[in-house]
């Protein structure tokens, strides 16, 4: 289950993306480990202002690049979380859903200050695994996903996405993909 929601309701659009799992944060395959009953939400902000860099560690293409992802760099995007983090708690919160419920694991009950949800942000948040833009279109590459300065050598995947989207990257990813295919062809 998931839902976009708007955490102020003058935005524009949804700004904080909930998933919700059958299962604890932590939970693996049963066969490798059993957890409890539980379930979780994961709160995404989905237009964060932080902004990541990838960076050559040498003149050495040998050498791994440096990945600086910045998190959670701006007070917006923290507001945010802890915004999505108070309503995925208020919907937990239904008459619907208390059924299932025994007890709040994390962050734990009582804990509903900023500070508190600041400290459960920096324990468990994690990435979705949606990065992009690391070869953003008008920058890097050009509107045919040439890379500037060079010949022969496009790139086709979310890196040459200019700006995030609201939500899950595969459909856009696949689009870019279709795209380059017929510039290719052409």
């Amino acid at each position: 289950l998931m839902a976009f929601l708007k955490t102020l309701p003058e935005l524009p659009v949804p700004d904080i993306q909930l998933l919700f799992h059958g299962g604890p944060l932590g939970a693996g395959p049963w066969l490798t480990r059993p957890f409890a009953d539980g379930f979780s939400c994961v709160v995404v902000v989905l237009r964060p202002e932080s902004r990541g860099r990838v960076e050559l560690a040498s003149s050495d293409p040998g050498k791994p690049v440096r990945i600086r992802q910045n998190f959670l760099a701006t007070e917006k995007d923290w507001r945010t979380l802890r915004a999505g983090i108070r309503m995925a708690r208020e919907i937990s919160s239904k008459k619907n859903l208390q059924k299932f419920i025994a007890a709040e694991l994390a962050p734990g009950a009582g804990k509903t200050s900023d500070v508190d949800l600041d400290a459960h942000i920096r324990a468990t948040s994690i990435t979705v695994h949606h990065p992009l833009g690391t070869c953003r279109m008008g920058d890097v590459v050009d509107e045919e996903l040439k890379v500037r300065g060079t010949q022969g050598l496009r790139v086709v995947d979310a890196s040459v996405m200019p700006d995030l989207v609201g939500g899950n990257i595969n459909a856009p990813v696949m689009m870019i993909a279709e795209k380059a295919a017929d510039l290719i062809r052409a």
